[in-house]
């Protein structure tokens, strides 16, 4: 390991110093970087008592980390039942991205002592992170790994636990390239929660030991119930335009390149005659500027929700250009479509909509949630389209068939309620 480290570290500064113009570059025009930069570089202090206990000394903490948005929107049932058990001021969360910590901000932060950035994997950053967050327990979800951080972890006996933890096809064909260089890592987890069976494979083939993964099932399944009243229908009706009666599909966590596909499918809907309204939710809402341009490059009229906000302006389309609705979104629709699918990105969570008891359409391209995509379709509660063209008449045939619809969305939502209990079998998990 100590080898490994020694080159590791090596590797990192020269390919900084080789990067570094660019990097300051980035920082210096790109708003997403400049506001994560300094936070990952040298972690701020936690104030005696959090940010929201006046005074009490600091504690040591419970230090939950994951990756991005999916991975916080993962942990929240998590983060919950911890605070149930340990007390808020107890837990300090800290995840990657910029749409990580607005999404954390939005989400966890009531239920814990501070929302940070996660380090950048240098030795100056990571030791300062581990000293203001003096961490008695690490628990990463899914499967965001660093070397330094896992290292220095491991030097000051702090238990880590990997939770909800996956690894896609892809990953894991990648990961067995260097499998000299990732059993060492795995090594250092005191357990790991595995989402499916076929997890707990690829990481039994990585060297990782039988005893230490257990197979706790899918945190995503233990989100809590989306419930929108009649109130807040109309309202949200009203901020997207949708008129009484009209149907509604939402697209959800879009990518780029996938925005053209969904617009040729609807205008071949509008072509066949169908009155509805899309509303797409690109996986990053600062791209709905330009996923509006796609639109209308093919001659549909489409706006941001922020303009049709201020402008009462209504369109075919209206691109999502918020974080934090989604699940909001897909309650109020008639079909869902679960983006990164038409286009080789992973595919995203089906589980959203299934929570609302919608029927989920999905690409081709779903390796990231590839075992919860095939059981939806094998029990009938998700269809996948191969293609643009698919997917418009499929979207049709279900428009036109409401009972369908609804047997469809039925049973996603049972597949849903079936596999819930994740949090539970992961708390047992990190007392072991």
């Amino acid at each position: 390991m100590q080898l490994f480290l020694i080159l590791y570290n090596t590797l990192v500064v020269a390919v900084l110093g080789l990067l570094c113009p660019l990097w300051i570059a980035l920082v210096g025009l790109r708003e997403k970087y400049r506001q994560t930069f300094f936070q990952r570089l040298w972690m701020a202090p936690l104030t005696p008592g959090g940010e929201k206990n006046g005074n009490d000394p600091i504690p040591a903490t419970i230090w939950i980390h994951a990756l991005s948005v999916g991975e916080v929107l993962s942990a929240e049932s998590l983060v919950k039942a911890l605070a149930r058990k340990h007390g808020s001021a107890n837990l300090v969360f800290t995840a990657s991205t910029h749409t990580g910590i607005q999404m954390a901000q939005r989400i966890i932060a009531p239920y814990v002592r501070a929302v940070r950035h996660f380090p950048y994997d240098m030795i100056f950053s990571v030791k300062r992170a581990v000293a203001v967050l003096r961490p008695r327990m690490v628990v990463i979800v899914e499967t965001d790994l660093w070397p330094n951080v896992l290292y220095h972890l491991n030097r000051k006996a702090v238990p880590v636990y990997l939770v909800n933890a996956r690894l896609s096809d892809r990953s894991h064909r990648g990961y067995r390239r260097v499998v000299f260089l990732m059993g060492p890592l795995l090594s250092i987890p005191r357990r790991i929660g595995v989402q499916s069976e076929n997890d707990r494979r690829r990481f039994l083939d990585l060297g990782v030991h039988r005893q230490n993964i257990i197979v706790t099932g899918n945190l995503k399944f233990d989100q809590s119930p989306v419930t929108v009243g009649e109130d807040e229908r109309e309202q949200l009706s009203a901020a997207l335009g949708i008129r009484a009666g009209k149907p509604a599909w939402v697209a959800g966590s879009t990518h780029p390149h996938e925005e053209e596909i969904l617009g040729k499918a609807f205008r071949r809907l509008r072509e066949a005659g169908m009155d509805l309204t899309l509303i797409i939710a690109p996986r990053d809402p600062k791209r709905a500027t330009d996923v509006c341009e796609v639109f209308r490059r093919l001659e549909i009229q489409a706006t941001t929700m922020g303009q049709h906000d201020a402008q009462n302006r209504s369109s075919a389309v209206v691109v999502i250009d918020r974080l934090g609705i989604l699940r909001q979104l897909y309650a109020l629709a008639d079909v869902t479509f679960v983006g990164g699918s038409l286009v080789k990105a992973g595919g995203h969570n089906p589980l959203e909509p299934a929570s609302v008891a919608k029927p989920i359409l999905f690409g081709p391209y779903t390796d990231d949630f590839a075992w919860i995509c095939r059981m939806l379709e094998n029990e009938g509660g998700g269809i996948r389209v191969p293609d643009g063209i698919r997917l418009s008449a499929m979207i049709q045939e279900l428009l036109m068939d409401e009972a369908k619809r609804i047997q469809i969305g039925e049973v996603a939502y049972s597949i849903f309620k079936r596999h819930q209990g994740a949090v539970a079998r992961t708390l047992n998990v990190m007392a072991s």
